[in-house]
């Protein structure tokens, strides 16, 4: 029947358009344009919630960024170690 792969997502379109725009346009671009802007979006949201005194939005907020930018700088340190 189905083993436990079919569970695991497939981030096979997302690894390929990070080595489609590490090829093009660098690293260094990588985390200005694409870590940066994600970075600058949850910073924003965290004042937004920090204005309006909700705490554990606060804390969700930060733990998903922690999750998601990890997660990215991941995948760029494992594919610019390919080279």
């Amino acid at each position: 029947m189905f083993g436990l792969e079919s569970l695991s997502p497939k981030l096979e379109n997302l690894f390929k358009f990070i080595q489609w725009y590490i090829d093009n346009f660098g690293v260094l671009s990588f985390f200005i344009v694409i870590v940066g802007s994600i970075y600058f979006l949850c910073v924003r949201a965290l004042l937004i919630n920090l204005r309006q005194d909700e705490y554990e939005r606060v804390f969700m907020i930060v733990i998903l960024m922690i999750v998601i930018l990890g997660g990215l700088i991941g995948f760029v340190i494992e594919y610019s170690g390919r080279y």
